[in-house]
């Protein structure tokens, strides 16, 4: 599909007096255009927000092929440094694989003290088992159905590609199995949220991360969105419960005003 100005990289600053940094995880196959509402109401409230284009995404799926979930991880790991030099500790925010993305920077050792709260949507971190054979299926087929615009509002859709390379399917198993075996090393504050009716990842993802983390977790019910909450019907309700729970988790940057 053609993307448009909403799927490229996306950031808020000049702020006088910005209330601290939030980093947010857009999923896969996806890109920046479905957590801008999220960016933009946060921006509004005073967070500098970024918004990074993850490697391979809104250009083409044989880019989106070449790419590993190192190459995705580098880019958030990077953002949550810059921006945690310039404000101390940040905030970080994912959807689906965003989701997995924000708790395995939290996980991450080099990047303790840097993170202060944590919020995921629908956060992905299981796989249906026939993707453990990815490599077989590729031998049968390169692309798969692709997994976007899962909303319930009508008239949003999602900007993302129609297609699923079988390797990247690969490269997002891998990346879950990893995040899901170094939950126990997420020791923030962590904000849960949860469609009734996800036809992308099942709700019971969000239940194993609640389950597996070492820090505090709230939970959200989102019962009249499907996946894509930020572009669907719950959307305000995620952005105020997200706001509350980070001004409440989040310190304060040196020398910022109330």
């Amino acid at each position: 599909m053609a993307f448009s100005e909403l799927s490229r990289p996306w950031r808020a600053r000049g702020h006088s007096n910005p209330r601290g940094g939030l980093l947010l995880c857009h999923g896969f196959t996806g890109s920046p255009q479905s957590l801008r509402p999220w960016a933009e109401d946060h921006a509004a409230r005073g967070w500098e927000v970024e918004l990074p284009l993850l490697p391979g995404h809104a250009t083409s799926e044989r880019d989106l092929d070449a790419t590993t979930w190192q190459d995705w991880y580098g880019a958030v790991h990077d953002a949550a440094v810059e921006l945690s030099e310039r404000h101390g500790p940040i905030a970080v925010g994912g959807l689906s694989m965003g989701g997995a993305l924000t708790l395995a920077l939290a996980a991450d050792p080099a990047l303790r003290g840097r993170i202060a709260a944590l919020v995921t949507v629908n956060p992905g971190i299981t796989l249906p088992v026939t993707a453990r054979f990815t490599w077989l299926i590729s031998q049968v087929k390169r692309a798969l159905p692709g997994v976007g615009s899962d909303i319930a509002r009508p008239g949003s859709a999602e900007e993302a590609y129609a297609t699923v390379p079988v390797r990247a399917v690969g490269q997002v198993r891998d990346l879950f199995g990893r995040t899901r075996r170094q939950l126990g090393a997420v020791e923030v504050p962590l904000l849960v949220a949860t469609s009734s009716v996800d036809h992308v990842v099942p709700p019971t993802d969000s239940d194993v991360v609640a389950a597996g983390v070492a820090g505090p977790v709230e939970r959200l019910a989102l019962r009249r969105s499907h996946h894509l909450v930020p572009l669907d019907h719950d959307a305000q309700l995620l952005f105020d419960t997200s706001a509350r729970f980070l001004e409440q988790h989040v310190p304060l940057p040196t020398g910022a005003r109330r």
